[in-house]
């Protein structure tokens, strides 16, 4: 999803209400860092002015993302002085693009969307953005960071496949509609509830696709560094998604081994606290020691004196 926690859409792709409008505005209610929700190559990062003419103007700062499946990708009115990437640059689904603004021709921070197939015509970007082309709040469960890359392994020839988080959107053009039985699909993120059900993200021959969490026909589980790494080849070969699920794949067994390893640092300075707490110990107890042998000669002084 474009932002994490709460997405609220706030204009649809060609509603009833604005039949021209041809992507979604969408606010984030928990987070306002803008992100790519596909991978490809950054094709311009910046603002036009109104005086180059056409009207890409009232986009103010855009971010456009040349995906690797040969759509392009527009994330608009981002904030002035906020993009975090620049032309040429390359990018996968989750990179950090801006923040949300209100630059251009905007009414109120939010982050207009639109997605154009490879004859530039604008397609519902509903889909890729992890909502639905409805106005409502669709939320991204993917805040809390896992070390564990996850894959929908499916147990049942029965569980369908999805464009859309929505029980109506089957991808009729994936095997009839179903997922292969015994396939692990890797997962791109659990995008929350809708309908009632618990929908992830997943990876479908290179594509991104939907799928619904249903006990007695998928499961959500994780695999050894290989048969990961194979199931993303697996599912990876269109349109450079093996690329992309690598990254993603070597970007988890990353933050798994920085865990480690902060957790080793963790103990090694326990470890060191512990010996200068007992170092600490020890010489208060000789620095008492000490002062009771000085007290006992002085009261020994004392006695020989008389005093």
């Amino acid at each position: 999803m474009i932002f994490e926690g709460r997405n609220r859409v706030t204009s649809g792709f060609r509603l009833a209400a604005r039949p021209n409008h041809n992507g979604i505005d969408i606010v984030g209610d928990d987070d306002k860092t803008v992100h790519a929700v596909a991978g490809g190559t950054v094709g311009f990062a910046g603002a036009v002015s109104k005086s180059a003419g056409g009207l890409t103007w009232q986009w103010g700062y855009y971010v456009r993302i040349d995906g690797n499946d040969g759509r392009k990708y527009y994330y608009c009115h981002l904030a002035a002085g906020s993009l975090r990437v620049r032309a040429g640059q390359r990018v996968q689904a989750g990179t950090a693009l801006g923040t949300m603004g209100n630059t251009g021709y905007s009414f109120g921070a939010h982050t207009h969307f639109e997605v154009r197939n490879a004859y530039g015509t604008a397609i519902d970007p509903a889909g890729y953005a992890g909502v639905r082309n409805a106005v409502g709040t669709y939320t991204d469960a993917t805040d809390k960071e896992d070390n564990d890359m996850k894959f929908l392994k499916v147990t049942s020839g029965k569980c369908e496949v999805f464009t859309a988080p929505d029980v109506n959107a089957v991808d009729k053009s994936y095997n009839g509609g179903k997922l292969i039985e015994g396939t692990c699909y890797p997962v791109q993120a659990e995008v929350g509830s809708s309908g009632g059900y618990s929908w992830v993200r997943i990876f479908v021959a290179g594509v991104q696709r939907y799928a619904a969490v249903l006990a007695d026909r998928c499961r959500l589980v994780t695999l050894s560094p290989g048969d990961a790494f194979a199931a993303c080849v697996a599912q990876g070969d269109a349109g450079g998604g093996a690329e992309e699920l690598k990254a993603q794949l070597e970007a988890a067994n990353a933050r798994a081994d920085a865990e480690a390893r902060r957790a080793d640092e963790a103990d090694k300075r326990a470890d060191a606290e512990t010996q200068r707490a007992d170092r600490a110990e020890a010489g208060e107890k000789r620095a008492n020691e000490q002062a009771g042998a000085y007290l006992q000669r002085i009261e020994s002084a004392k006695t020989a004196l008389g005093v």
